[in-house]
């Protein structure tokens, strides 16, 4: 307990000593630097500034040319333009060559013409037969085809014209078959005798019948006088 009061009172003479009268007194030894606070808040922002100088102006400079690149897709085609004017006529071609002269003689026909020379009643549904040569006096080469039982048979395929003249009393019905197909049918009548003609245009292929046929309510005169002629002939030829 003394020398706990001693360092009391010498504390206290030390610390009145410290303050007397005498300002300039040095005091003891320096204590330890006190825990630094904490940081105080931001202050205001400062008033803007005058304006600088400006700058040298820079130089332009141009680097080096870079490599193409890759080419890009191809884009929609475009919508179609107005058609142009008409250009200059070209020039003339080069004449062609010089053809074959035209001969009889490498012509391709095929030709008939006969008359009825039956002089009896035709059957029906029957081909009429044409048997009688118009013109018997030509060349052999000119006569044309014969007639099958009055059936015409194509051996030159191509573009054929037919037509017949028929004579008849009061009425007549006819049919121009092609094959076993009616091509063309016909009926006439008349308060008496009649001659009645007709004609057409058919496409053949090789093989192919052509004939004239009578049907129903048929009154054909097969006199001698009579003028019953059925004829055709190759139009051109098809290839």
């Amino acid at each position: 307990m003394a020398a706990r009061g001693l360092n009391v009172l010498t504390a206290a003479s030390l610390l009145y000593a410290c303050v007397g009268p005498v300002a300039t007194q040095h005091c003891g030894i320096p204590g330890v630097p006190g825990i630094p606070g904490t940081h105080g808040q931001h202050g205001r922002d400062g008033l803007k500034g005058e304006e600088g100088d400006p700058g040298e102006p820079g130089l332009p400079i141009r680097g080096q040319k870079g490599t193409p690149g890759l080419m890009g897709l191809s884009g929609r085609p475009g919508l179609k333009g107005d058609r142009g004017l008409q250009g200059p006529p070209g020039e003339p071609g080069q004449p062609g060559e010089k053809g074959q002269p035209l001969s009889p003689s490498n012509q391709q026909t095929s030709f008939f013409c006969y008359k009825w020379t039956l002089y009896q009643a035709a059957e029906l549904n029957s081909p009429l037969v044409f048997s009688g040569e118009i013109l018997p006096n030509l060349d052999q080469r000119f006569k044309g085809k014969t007639l099958t039982n009055g059936v015409f048979t194509c051996d030159i395929k191509g573009i054929y014209f037919f037509s017949y003249h028929i004579s008849a009393n009061r009425r007549v019905c006819l049919r121009l078959m092609k094959g076993e197909e009616t091509h063309m049918s016909m009926c006439d009548t008349s308060e008496g005798f009649l001659i009645t003609s007709g004609s057409a245009v058919l496409e053949l292929e090789l093989g192919d019948t052509v004939s004239l046929v009578p049907v129903q309510h048929n009154t054909i005169v097969t006199t001698q006088s009579s003028a019953n002629i059925f004829n055709g002939f190759l139009i051109f030829p098809t290839f």
